[in-house]
Formats: structure tokens, C-alpha cells, sequence
């Protein structure tokens, strides 16, 4: 059991990469190749880590067309991230006892 309860909180945890993206969105609007360049990290990674951040409600994401169709990225505000978080491992957890 105590395995399990560790992946979960695996599951959430933070890499030194994503609290860099998070900080530098906080009140901007970015595309991911801005993001890589601002923070000197590949495209690729960014996008990796930018989807994660995403689908963890850490960022919201606006679709933008410019010529291209793609993606602004901003930080979610602190509070909401730490009830979805919140939120997300006490349902992980409640599977956990089912």
C-alpha cells in the first residue's frame, strides 16, 4: 500500500524545470518557443514539460493563430493550483481504499 501512495505523490511532484516555467509565466502570456528561449532549454522539453504543467492545471493554455495555429501559455493562479492538486490526490487516494 505504501508503494502505491508513494506513486501517487510521484505522480505530483515538481521538477526544478517546471517551477522555472511557472515563475516565468506568472502575469505574461508565452508560446513555448519563447519560453525555451527565455529559459535557454530545447523546444522539445519545453512542449514536454508545458503539456504536464498543463494537464496538472498548473497552466492555462489560449489557442492563438498567427499564420500558424498554436498555443500562449500563463501561470493558473497559486490558489486554484493548490486546490486542484489538492483535489487530485485525495481522488487518487480514495481509489487507493476502493
Amino acid at each position: 500500500m505504501l508503494e502505491k501512495i508513494a506513486e501517487v505523490i510521484e505522480k505530483f511532484r515538481l521538477k526544478p524545470s517546471d517551477l522555472k516555467i511557472y515563475y516565468l509565466l506568472v502575469g505574461k502570456h508565452m508560446s513555448a518557443s519563447e519560453i525555451a528561449k527565455e529559459l535557454k532549454l530545447s523546444s522539445r522539453f519545453v512542449r514536454e514539460r508545458l503539456k504536464d504543467l498543463y494537464s496538472k492545471g498548473i497552466l492555462k493554455r489560449t489557442i492563438i493563430v498567427k499564420g500558424w495555429i498554436g498555443y500562449v501559455y500563463t501561470a493558473e493562479d497559486p490558489q486554484i493550483v493548490l486546490k486542484k492538486i489538492k483535489n487530485q490526490i485525495l481522488s487518487e487516494l480514495s481509489k487507493l481504499e476502493n
